[in-house]
């Protein structure tokens, strides 16, 4: 089922209280948020392509 993912179908919902408490970050803070959901992100993608990389293929 690789490939019926599609990136444009993501959604991400969130509370008001979540938005509140970005809003009220300063633009530093709210840069050094997105600078550690990016490293995170990569590091998510590593790990899972290292995974699909070690699993056993079934030819």
């Amino acid at each position: 089922m690789q490939g019926t993912f599609k990136r444009e179908d993501r959604t991400y919902l969130l509370s008001d209280e979540r938005m509140a408490a970005f809003q009220a970050l300063t633009p530093t803070q709210r840069l050094t948020w997105v600078e550690q959901m990016a490293a995170f992100l990569r590091k998510a993608a590593i790990a899972k392509a290292n995974q699909n990389r070690d699993q056993p293929s079934n030819l």
